[in-house]
């Protein structure tokens, strides 16, 4: 019997019959039934039952959107696999799980069925809980996704333009972002400092193109703790002036890996992978690791 794969695709203006076709039917002369929806049509996010397979097709955000509508399925319903083909900006999720750029690429690792048992991470705000795929932080990337929404990117002409943008004016928010008091307890490990930034990370690379934490893994039931203190600024602002010019060197901060995370941050903006927020009022931020949720394709 055929497995059935449901495409959701988050298309590009003007693309979307060209590569839906494609999609297609490259799925369909593997031997597979297809079904396509964009997510950008209403009630995309209802699966039929027959469906064995997601391939999402899009960036970083349509993983999460996709995530949101399984997570919330329960232990009753049909355990899926996601496939992802990354057609994003930054592309984070892709780059650490090791995910193919092309379809017949694809095809040929799902023949193999070799899948990767991803973590997710639960995050209690005080007066709402959230998850994330890629990270969960305060400080500077929160400070970013702010001001990178109030520049227009309607002109930009590729991705690299993109990322190059995000990279110059975190360069510039950097240079004059006040640091402030933290403290932070990791699996009962208290510390205590001035932070420019401090991120959990499920993945290895967040924002545009950070790599934070090299040796992330999201299948290890462990966060990647990344914290900048206030003394680092300058060797941080290099290290974003090596990564726009193409260089990769490690960065200078202190990473600690671990479970459960308390933070108490002098500070209301947070961000929730690629969401930010704007709490009530200052709270105990708690993380914790919820070990081998979803099903990836490897």
């Amino acid at each position: 019997m055929k497995e059935t794969i449901l495409i959701l695709h988050n298309p590009k203006a003007g693309d979307k019959d060209h590569q839906k076709n494609e999609l297609v039917n490259a799925i369909k002369e593997a031997g597979y039934n297809a079904i396509y929806s964009s997510i950008r049509q209403k009630k995309w996010q209802k699966i039929d039952k027959a469906i064995d397979i997601i391939l999402i097709v899009g960036g970083d955000g349509t993983v999460r959107k996709v995530a949101s509508v399984l997570l919330k399925r329960t232990w009753l319903d049909k355990k899926l696999l996601l496939s992802l083909l990354p057609m994003g900006t930054a592309n984070n999720v892709a780059l650490t799980l090791g995910s193919p750029d092309n379809i017949k690429k694809l095809l040929n690792r799902l023949a193999k069925k070799n899948i990767k048992k991803v973590d997710v991470g639960a995050v209690d705000l005080g007066v709402e809980q959230n998850f994330f795929l890629e990270s969960f932080g305060v400080g500077l990337l929160p400070k970013l996704m702010r001001e990178m929404e109030k520049i227009k990117t309607d002109n930009l002409e590729s991705k690299e333009d993109e990322i190059s943008l995000a990279l110059h004016t975190l360069l510039t928010i950097s240079l004059s972002y006040e640091a402030r008091q933290a403290h932070i307890t990791i699996d009962g490990k208290k510390i205590t400092g001035k932070y420019l930034l401090i991120e959990v990370l499920n993945i290895c690379s967040i924002g545009p193109n950070l790599k934070l934490a090299p040796e992330a893994d999201m299948t290890d039931g462990l966060f990647e703790v990344v914290l900048l203190e206030e003394g680092q600024r300058d060797v941080f602002i290099e290290y974003v002036k090596n990564v726009a010019l193409g260089k990769t060197k490690k960065g200078p901060w202190k990473i600690i890996r671990g479970r459960d995370i308390q933070i108490q941050w002098d500070g209301t903006w947070i961000h929730v992978d690629d969401e930010y927020v704007q709490l009530k009022d200052k709270t105990d931020l708690l993380v914790e690791v919820r070990p081998q949720i979803l099903d990836f394709l490897s």
